[in-house]
């Protein structure tokens, strides 16, 4: 029977519906419209006299719902102060109730929901939308491609927008390819299920056009098994073009197929913008125009320039973000925290170990409330979609706090734990999972309170920390001050490379007693108060810490909140070009040269068998720039080339995390890309830093840049590790080498056959660390077990790696018999076991025994930025690090004054003596190892340079920004004949040095070499093109 309608969706048949029983009395039925579809969407319309309460709106959606598999998107339209205004509920259990929308919007919504071919299609559309419902840019999603300031504020601000507004109206109603041609492409065929866009006959981008039945990061048969996304971006690969766009019913997007495009991009098929031509305003059309026509995409058309403006939006944003961390967050936390360690009853009686151990803490309070907001904000973890997630939710507190700052209220209470404990249960249900909450487990150690999993979980456990010692620091990371006010940080608009900038600080970073009152000096260096200049001018000296507090400072003593050693992305993007891509091709060259073959069982387990190593890895800047690059590479390969098994374990991986999702799976987009990449950074991607922090730190960028909805974090602790890279074994050459001087590289010996033997015996623990995928936290502990039974069977092996390590410092002598027994006596020594704990070695081949048991042991690609550092405690900088200010006195006072220090210090002092043993014998190992590192100082970089070169394999490649010596001075120069191979023909090489610009020309601090174990590839260098020495 047809009903008169209510003026909402005026062009649909609707039928009546009846109040169930319970249904609340403030509200009135009205309409019900449902999908053509088995088990449709319902959309119920009812109405209130009055503003209804989120209680009573939800009330009435779960009455309506009654139990059923159906799902229902419950609206119910009420009088405003300006017009009828509309609430939402629906259409899953557990989602917010939003309320106060325009019901014209809410109508589109909709409408467009119930024009979906399928209910799960429905769902998918209302999840994915609604947590955006009462944005600013209805119908648009930006998913990390721009800055959304400058989409919101920037955009219609510019000249040419009334005329996109013109030129795009009409093209609303348009779909699919005539959409294209309307917007200025041409288009061409380019495979059965892809399209060429050209602009003036150049081809500028790939295009797919998916039926309503494809969404775009679901694998399709007609897409090779892969995702319309993956596919359009192997193309593009393929053809070399910039940009991919798909569409689908009312849908466009945009996609960058450049890694290094998008502000807060994390991979290619997971950056993008998007919008909704049914959801846009009219009188916001002109985004279609200037985001997705041929003109916008032409070379340096609208969308460059806005690429331009929104990185230049997301530098300032890190900027103020670093500043506030280092100045405001850190140090408050470290006050906080440094009380509460031991029994110490005041910051004086802190000792070096105490102050070490709070900083620790603090960083891990950081990292963890970092990842919770960046999650959040990018809509990984259920803010916004769930609503008891929403309730307890890291931005939901820094709304409140926002909220009572606005009303005044600024200071917090002394005695309350309320923010502490709120965070601490936010972190507890992220590690073990809240079916409620809508968070399934995520583990991976950062948030564990395992102190087997998590060193610092006991000490975090033991804190409790008041509102005014935790709400200021927790607000001075989290709010930030804009062009615009206050507001929540945009972590939407940051990559997790630009959090890079933040960390390289960071690690630069100790905390100290002041033992006076502190000033700074122009220079930022914290001096004594009483040593600053006074004049009139300047008024009276500012105290900036007072004596006794606990303070943040770099090793020179400076209040600095950047890094000295932090790779500009511009270098970090040259040597991914030149000698990653390299190892790469190399890589998927195999992989063409199996698929030829048909031999899918050697195919499939030489897919992830490309090893990419940092052995110097700071807080994991390359390593994340790699992840992207291989994870690019290797889907477009797939794209191409299914594996079926692969296939199959991506599949399993996607099915489990939507598992785990229970009702708001529908709402997620999981596309292959990501799983990808998640796999790549587990089996693909190495690392080793000395200090410790730093490895958590690089835990982090990786957790942070591949997690995946409903998937754990990944096991980590095998491939990211803390030690010195150079203090240890490299090769088992080295072994020999030490053990007896005379003997051949690659020669048989017993020590040699028996490490080998040692380390194969690790095989199959390595075996199931490789097949286990970190689907489920059952999975991680699997994982955690395979790496912990690897590493006790090559126990023996690491204990014969001391033992050498122990023979280079001079800590002993080479025993005559090499026997277990022998070596693990010796081992066991005062001398040796000081000396290993005290140098803190890593052994390569038992640290990854993988990657030195295949066929062409050692890595495919190594990349960094080594230190560039000597080999020396430098007593007056040392002790500066402790007493601000000395550096800058005169040479008598400044000795005396550290004199004083030692005797008043004698933790000090032991901590000095201690350094100075380890300096030493650090020396004699690296001269002891690397024999060619010239006279004079022992530079770091210098070692790095052959540790890298004996570690790669052979056929591969080293990318590395070294200082400008390195290519000139005669300290490196039989690094540089090995590495070019003493056998070229000299004509050749002068040949090649004619056509290289000379460094000294051009005032350059530092190359960027890229070298390979077959041969050396020109170097780049800034600001010459291309460089040798």
């Amino acid at each position: 029977m047809r009903v008169t309608p209510e003026p909402f969706l005026d062009h649909r048949e609707p039928t009546r519906w009846a109040a169930p029983a319970g249904f609340p009395s403030s509200l009135a039925t009205r309409l019900l419209f449902t999908q053509d579809a088995p088990l449709g969407l319902e959309v119920a319309l009812a109405t209130a006299s009055h503003r209804p309460s989120p209680a009573q709106v939800r009330r009435a959606w779960d009455k309506r719902l009654a139990g059923r598999a159906t799902p229902v998107l419950l609206v119910v339209l009420y009088p405003g102060p300006a017009g009828r205004l509309a609430a939402l509920c629906g259409p899953t259990d557990r989602q917010l109730v939003h309320r106060d929308l325009d019901p014209s919007q809410v109508e589109r919504l909709a409408d467009h929901a119930l024009s979906e071919p399928n209910y799960h299609a429905a769902t998918r559309f209302l999840l994915a939308h609604l947590p955006a419902v009462d944005s600013p840019l209805p119908g648009i999603r930006n998913v990390g491609l721009v800055a959304t300031q400058e989409l919101r504020a920037g955009v219609p601000m510019r000249a040419d927008w009334p005329r996109a507004v013109s030129k795009s109206t009409p093209l609303l109603r348009l779909r699919g390819t005539e959409l294209m041609e309307r917007l200025g492409f041409g288009v061409a065929p380019l495979a059965a299920d892809a399209s060429i866009l050209t602009i003036n006959g150049q081809k500028r981008a790939v295009g797919i056009f998916c039926d309503d039945t494809e969404p775009f990061e679901a694998p399709s048969l007609r897409f090779n098994s892969v995702s319309p996304v993956s596919r359009a971006l192997a193309l593009a690969d393929r053809e070399r073009v910039d940009w991919v766009i798909l569409t689908r019913s009312a849908e466009i997007r945009l996609y960058a197929a450049r890694a290094d495009t998008g502000v807060g991009r994390k991979g290619r098929a997971e950056t993008f913008i998007e919008i909704n031509l049914a959801l846009l305003p009219r009188r916001h059309s002109g985004y279609l125009h200037l985001l997705f026509s041929a003109e916008a995409l032409d070379h340096k058309g609208a969308i460059e320039e806005i690429l331009t403006r929104s990185e230049d939006f997301a530098a300032e944003l890190a900027v103020r973000l670093r500043e506030r961390v280092y100045h405001d967050t850190v140090p408050l936390l470290s006050q906080a925290v440094a009380r509460r360690m031991g029994s110490r009853s005041t910051a004086n009686d802190l000792s070096e170990a105490d102050l070490a151990a709070a900083y620790e803490l603090v960083m891990v309070i950081l990292f963890r409330l970092l990842f919770v907001a960046y999650a959040e904000d990018k809509g990984l973890l259920p803010y916004r979609q769930n609503d008891i997630y929403t309730d307890h939710s890291l931005s939901r507190i820094i709304h409140l706090i926002g909220q009572n700052r606005d009303r005044g209220f600024t200071e917090f209470d002394r005695e309350a734990t309320d923010l502490w404990e709120d965070v601490n249960q936010l972190w507890r249900v992220i590690d073990r999972g809240n079916l409620t909450w809508g968070v399934p487990a995520y583990d991976g150690g950062l948030f564990s309170a395992d102190p087997a999993v998590n060193p610092s979980a006991e000490g975090l456990a033991a804190l409790d920390l008041t509102d005014a010692e935790f709400g200021p620091a927790l607000a001075a990371l989290l709010i930030d001050q804009g062009p615009e006010g206050e507001g929540p940080v945009d972590f939407r608009s940051l990559s997790v490379r630009e959090f890079g900038t933040i960390y390289e600080g960071l690690l630069e970073s100790r905390l100290s007693v002041a033992q006076s009152d502190l000033a700074l000096n122009r220079k930022g260096e914290y001096i004594p108060a009483e040593a600053a200049p006074k004049t009139r001018r300047s008024g009276p000296v500012q105290i900036v810490v007072n004596e006794g507090m606990v303070y943040l400072h770099n090793r020179s003593g400076v209040r600095k909140a950047t890094g000295s050693y932090f790779t500009k992305p511009f270098a970090v993007e040259h040597l991914l070009d030149h000698a990653l891509e390299v190892a790469l091709d190399d890589h998927l060259g195999r992989l063409d040269a199996l698929a030829e073959s048909g031999d899918d069982a050697t195919l499939s387990e030489a897919f992830f068998d490309f090893r990419c190593a940092d052995i110097a890895m700071g807080s994991g800047h390359f390593l994340v720039a790699a992840v992207d690059r291989i994870e690019a590479r290797l889907s477009a390969w797939l794209s191409l080339n299914p594996v079926p098994s692969v296939v199959a374990e991506l599949g399993r991986l996607r099915d489990t995390a939507l598992s785990a999702l229970g009702p708001l799976a529908d709402g997620v987009e999981i596309e292959t890309g990501s799983l990808l990449r998640r796999q790549v950074a587990r089996h693909c991607i190495y690392g080793v830093d000395k200090n410790r922090i730093a490895v958590e730190l690089a835990r982090l960028a990786i957790w942070v840049h591949t997690f995946v909805p409903g998937l754990p974090l990944s096991f980590l602790d095998h491939n990211l590790v803390c030690g010195d890279s150079l203090t240890g074994v490299g090769t088992l050459d080295e072994v020999t080498r030490t053990l007896d001087p005379k003997a051949k590289p690659g020669a048989p010996s017993l020590p040699r056959s028996r490490l080998e033997t040692q380390l194969a015996s690790a095989r199959g623990a390595l075996r199931r660390l490789a097949r286990t995928s970190d689907a489920t936290k059952s999975e991680i502990e699997e994982a955690r077990t395979a790496h912990q039974d690897a590493q006790a069977a090559v126990a023996p092996a690491r204990r014969m790696f001391d033992v050498v390590t122990a023979i280079r410092a001079e800590a002993c002598q080479a025993p005559y018999d090499f026997d277990d027994e022998t070596i693990a006596r010796l081992r066991a020594t005062p001398e040796v076991a000081d000396t290993v704990q005290r140098l803190d070695p890593i052994h390569f081949p038992a640290a990854f025994p993988e990657v030195f048991l295949r066929e062409r042991p050692g890595f495919d690609c190594l990349l960094g930025n080594p230190p560039w550092e000597q080999v020396v405690v430098k007593e007056q900088v040392w002790w500066g690090m402790h007493l601000p200010g000395i550096r800058g006195l005169p040479i008598k006072q400044m000795n005396d004054a550290i004199s004083r220090l030692r005797i008043e210090r004698p933790d000090l002092e032991a901590a000095y003596q201690e350094e100075e043993i380890a300096s030493a014998q650090t020396r004699l190992i690296l001269r002891a190892t690397f024999s060619n590192l010239g006279a004079g100082f022992t530079d770091l970089y210098k070692a790095f340079s052959w540790r890298n070169w004996a570690l790669i394999r052979s056929t591969s490649v080293c990318g590395l920004v070294l200082p400008r010596s390195v290519l000139q001075t005669k300290g490196s120069e039989k690094w540089r004949k090995t590495i070019l191979g003493q056998d070229r023909d000299k004509a050749e090489r002068e040949r090649e040095r004619e056509q290289i610009p000379k460094v000294h020309q051009f005032g350059c601090r530092y190359a960027l070499s890229s070298i390979s174990a077959a041969g050396c590839s020109r170097e780049s260098t800034i600001p010459t093109p291309w460089l040798w020495w």
